[in-house]
């Protein structure tokens, strides 16, 4: 790929076809899993420990907290836009 030769850089791409086939560049399996090894290795740590933290139970009840949050937020929302509508008759 350009991209490597011209940023003197390590690139893969990795494809899935709408049946699950998969198509890498390079060919060379073993390379591109080079390279996403260390992607994987660079990936936030703070993002990755903190998910490691929780186990299945709080993050559940973290996701549903925050979903009923976004629901009171538009409820709300919902409340005040009314207030706001003019009639068109």
């Amino acid at each position: 790929m350009e991209l490597a030769t011209l940023c003197d850089i390590k690139v893969c791409t990795v494809i899935t076809g709408p049946n699950g086939e998969l198509q890498t560049w390079p060919d060379n399996l073993k390379a591109c899993k080079e390279i996403l090894d260390i992607y994987s290795q660079n990936l936030k740590p703070e993002k990755k420990h903190k998910q490691e933290e929780k186990d299945l139970p709080t993050l559940v009840e973290s996701k549903l907290a925050a979903v009923n949050r976004r629901i009171c937020f538009l409820e709300n929302k919902n409340v005040a836009d009314k207030g706001k509508r003019k009639r068109i008759e």
